[in-house]
C-alpha cells in the first residue's frame, strides 16, 4: 500500500463504511460498473466527489463509475485500484454468495460419495434428504472432515442392520468402539434414527413414533425391553422353539400370553400363520372376554391396549412378514381412527367391522360425547361425517357380543 494514512482519510472510517460494502460488493459480483446509491450522507457524496475531482452536487442520490475511481485512486498514489484500496483498509474481500455456493458444491459432493453405500442399503432418500435438509451439516456444525466422519459411522451402523435382540449399547461398541455413540442426542444416533423411522426397510409410519418403537424396527433393544409388552391369544405357532413351546402350551388351554419385546426380539417364534386370519383389536376387554367365552374355538387374537407400542409392532411386523391375513377393530372415536389410520399405512390390514355402515347399525347405543380433532378414516371416507353428525363415540366394550361372533371358529 502506497500511503495508508492517505487512503484512510480519502475512503476509511466508519462513516464512510456502507459505501465501501457496497463498492466491494459490485466489484465482487460485477467487477466494475457504475454504482447508484440512494440517500446518500454527506460523508459519502464529499468522498466520492473529492476522489473523482467533481464539483460538490446536491440530492440524496449518487452515482460512481468503479473504473473511475479506481483510477483516481492510483492517480492520487494511495492504492493500485479499487480492490486493493478496499482491502487495505477492510480486509480481504470475499463474495460471500460465492463461497456460500462453493461450500453447498463441497458439500453435495461429499454426500454423493457415498451415494453407492446408501443405494445398497436402499437409503438413497435417506442420503438426499440430509443433503436438503442441512442435517448433515448442522450435526457436524458446518466441518466437512465431521461430516465425513458421521456418514461413515452411520453407515457402519445402518450396514450392521437389521439384528436378533442386541442391546443399543452393544451395537453401539460394536460399530462405533463407544457403547454411548448411539445415545439419544448423539449425531450418529440422530442420523440412524432418521434412517430408521422414514426410510429403513419401509420406515416407521406411525405418527411420532417413541425410540423404543424406532430401534425395534431394526432388532435393536433399547435397554432391557422387558416392559414393552403384547397381550395375544391363540396365535400359531410351530413348537420347535423354547418360546414356541410354552406359546403352543397356552393356546391350548386358550390363555392369553404375555409377549415382551425383549423375547420378540432374541427368541423370534416360528410363526405359522401363512394365509390365516389374525384378529388384532384395541381394548383388552376384548381378548379377555375371547378367552373366557370361546376358549379353544376363538380365532387368534391381539390387543394393542389403545395406541401400539413397540411390542405390537414388532409382533404385526413378524406375523405379516409370516403371512398373516391382519384384521383390525378400534373404538369408534377421533383417537380410534387415528390408530386404525396409522396401522392401516403401515401394515396390509383390512378393517374389521370399522366402516360407515357399521357404524350406522350401533345407533341405538349410548356413549360419550366425541373430543379431539376429527380425522377422515382411510378406509371409509364416509365414516368421519357419519361418526361426526352421531356426535358420540362407540367403544369396543359396546360391541364384544358382536366382534366375538366373528372370533367364534368352532
Amino acid at each position: 500500500m502506497k500511503d495508508i494514512e492517505r487512503l484512510q482519510r480519502l475512503l476509511g472510517g466508519a462513516e464512510l463504511a456502507r459505501l465501501r460494502q457496497r463498492l466491494a460488493r459490485k466489484l465482487l459480483r460485477e467487477g466494475g460498473g457504475r454504482l447508484a446509491l440512494g440517500d446518500v450522507s454527506e460523508a459519502e457524496r464529499f468522498a466520492v466527489e473529492r476522489l473523482l475531482g467533481r464539483s460538490p452536487r446536491r440530492g440524496k442520490s449518487l452515482s460512481v463509475e468503479l473504473e473511475a475511481l479506481s483510477a483516481a485512486l492510483a492517480r492520487a498514489g494511495v492504492a493500485a485500484d479499487l480492490r486493493a484500496a478496499l482491502e487495505a483498509l477492510d480486509g480481504p474481500l470475499v463474495d460471500e454468495r460465492a463461497e456460500r455456493e462453493a461450500q453447498r458444491r463441497r458439500w453435495a459432493t461429499l454426500i454423493a460419495g457415498y451415494r453407492p453405500r446408501a443405494e445398497s442399503l436402499g437409503l438413497r432418500e435417506w442420503l438426499e434428504a440430509l443433503q436438503a435438509g442441512g442435517l448433515l451439516k448442522r450435526l457436524a456444525r458446518r466441518s466437512e472432515r465431521r461430516g465425513h466422519s458421521l456418514l461413515e459411522q452411520a453407515l457402519d451402523v445402518l450396514e450392521r442392520l437389521p439384528v436378533q435382540g442386541l442391546s443399543l449399547s452393544a451395537l453401539a461398541a460394536e460399530c462405533l468402539d463407544d457403547a454411548h455413540g448411539l445415545d439419544a442426542g448423539r449425531p450418529v444416533a440422530a442420523l440412524v434414527r432418521r434412517a430408521l423411522a422414514r426410510h429403513w426397510h419401509g420406515g416407521v409410519a406411525l405418527d411420532d413414533p417413541d425410540e423404543r418403537s424406532i430401534w425395534a424396527h431394526a432388532g435393536v433393544l433399547l435397554g432391557g425391553d422387558i416392559t414393552s409388552a403384547v397381550l395375544t391369544l391363540r396365535l400359531p405357532v410351530g413348537a420347535e422353539r423354547t418360546l414356541d413351546r410354552a406359546l403352543s402350551c397356552y393356546g391350548r388351554a386358550a390363555e392369553p400370553a404375555w409377549l415382551t419385546l425383549r423375547q420378540l426380539l432374541r427368541h423370534p417364534p416360528a410363526w405359522d400363520c401363512a394365509g390365516r386370519e389374525v384378529f388384532v383389536c384395541e381394548n383388552p376387554a376384548v381378548l379377555a372376554e375371547a378367552a373366557e367365552r370361546l376358549g379353544g374355538d376363538c380365532a387368534p387374537l391381539i390387543a394393542t391396549w389403545g395406541r401400539p407400542g413397540a411390542a405390537v409392532l414388532t409382533l404385526l411386523e413378524q406375523l405379516e412378514a409370516a403371512g398373516a391375513v391382519l384384521n383390525y377393530h378400534g373404538d369408534f372415536d377421533w383417537a380410534g381412527i387415528g390408530i386404525a389410520n396409522a396401522l392401516m399405512a403401515r401394515f396390509e390390514m383390512r378393517p374389521w367391522r370399522m366402516g360407515g355402515d357399521d357404524l350406522q347399525e350401533y345407533g341405538h347405543l349410548g356413549g360419550k360425547p366425541l373430543s379431539g380433532r376429527p380425522l377422515d378414516a382411510v378406509w371409509d371416507p364416509e365414516l368421519r361425517a357419519i361418526l361426526d353428525r352421531r356426535g358420540r363415540a362407540v367403544h369396543e366394550e359396546q360391541l364384544i357380543d358382536i366382534l366375538l361372533e366373528d372370533l367364534f371358529v368352532g
